[in-house]
């Protein structure tokens, strides 16, 4: 992969400025550990469900309000390369968390980066 590549619902995304990939277990309400013992007693619901979180520097407004209302409805597909099989692929997605970055400048504050969570379904 040379370059990354998302397309959601066929709105391709400009590329990232960092585009970070994490693969966690859903463990269920059963899941927990003993005071006592401090072992845990484990009840995975599904392993490897896929997290990425892309940052954008800002550069244009513009791009950031189109992947706004692209990641905006409650799940989406998206398009993109998946690291744990070497190929590019379709996943249902939600994003749940959007998060700006500001930095005080001598002329007030500057928005410095937009960054979003794209969590598997």
């Amino acid at each position: 992969m040379s370059e990354v590549s998302i397309k959601i619902g066929g709105y391709k995304l400009p590329p990232p400025s960092s585009y970070q990939v994490s693969f966690e277990d859903l463990d269920s309400d059963e899941s927990k550990r003993y005071i006592s013992s401090g072992k845990m007693r484990r009840k995975r619901i599904r392993a490897e469900v896929m997290k990425i979180t892309v940052t954008y520097n800002l550069c244009d407004l513009k791009n950031v309000f189109d992947i706004i209302k692209a990641i905006r409805p409650q799940t989406y597909t998206a398009n993109l390369y998946l690291p744990n099989e070497g190929i590019y692929g379709d996943l249902v997605m939600y994003s749940n968390k959007k998060q700006f970055n500001y930095k005080r400048v001598a002329t007030g504050l500057k928005a410095e980066s937009f960054s979003f969570d794209m969590t598997e379904v």
